[in-house]
């Protein structure tokens, strides 16, 4: 890897959604690095000839984030891959000091960024202010890997191909099953196969301050339990009760803040 690294961005959508969103569709138009657009539809298809040549589109009747994302990464020919979703905005300068920083330290597998709100604030409060690592597959870690949204993470593709590490289909929105936790599953498992996840505070992407993956429902709550207890096993029950209570205390502030 080099000073001109190439980065493969990999955009899930459905229905052809991405194309609401213009902003987003002219930074693909102006990007020279290949990309890909998994698009997920039923009556909604994408054409190819709609984007310039270093796009690709692929129109897919399965459903499922991961299987999107699978999809895209089998097709991306880059070393680095920057997931992206279709209500997002890049961050261009962040995009381009984080391709500065890769080559420095290529061995890393996951790259997790900071990520912005649609106004320009922080997506999270307590992003750490210098950079760090984690390899090995201790609690610790584990525990720390649930706070990695999927937009704040960059993959290095050679690693995640020859280590055979997919997303699960069962896990993420649209699967059907469990609506969350596939990014989370994919963390843990760079890290069981001895892969180093690297934070960096480069903000790349912005995105909606509220994502699937903050909601409170039955259906949250079940999908977090069944990737907590294929991350810790046994062990599951010491992050999930921490979960429930910050999800709880968070729900309980939400709630007041709108009585007042």
């Amino acid at each position: 890897m080099d000073s001109d690294l190439s980065i493969g961005y990999a955009f899930a959508t459905v229905e052809a959604m991405i194309l609401k969103n213009q902003p987003l569709v002219q930074q693909i138009y102006d990007l020279e690095e290949p990309v890909v657009i998994v698009n997920q539809f039923h009556s909604s298809r994408i054409p190819q000839n709609y984007f310039k040549s270093n796009v690709t589109v692929i129109n897919s009747t399965e459903r499922g984030i991961s299987r999107s994302r699978n999809l895209a990464f089998k097709h991306l020919n880059t070393s680095i891959a920057m997931i992206c979703d279709d209500d997002i905005e890049l961050i261009g300068d962040g995009i381009k000091a984080l391709k500065r920083t890769i080559p420095t330290q290529p061995q890393v597998a996951l790259w997790a960024t900071q990520l912005a709100t649609n106004r320009g604030k922080p997506w999270r409060d307590n992003y750490e202010s210098a950079a760090f690592s984690m390899q090995g597959s201790s609690f610790n870690h584990l525990r720390r890997i649930q706070r990695i949204n999927s937009m704040e993470q960059v993959y290095n593709l050679d690693f995640i191909k020859k280590n055979a590490i997919h997303f699960n289909s069962a896990f993420g929105a649209g699967s059907g099953k469990y609506i969350v936790g596939e990014e989370t599953l994919v963390s843990a498992a760079i890290l069981e196969r001895g892969g180093e996840v690297r934070y960096v505070p480069i903000v790349t992407r912005a995105h909606p301050h509220i994502s699937s993956g903050q909601k409170f429902t039955p259906a949250h709550i079940r999908s977090v339990l069944a990737t907590q207890i294929r991350i810790f096993g046994v062990a599951f029950f010491i992050p999930f009760t921490g979960y429930l209570l910050k999800s709880i205390i968070r729900k309980v502030t939400q709630v007041v803040s709108n009585a007042q």
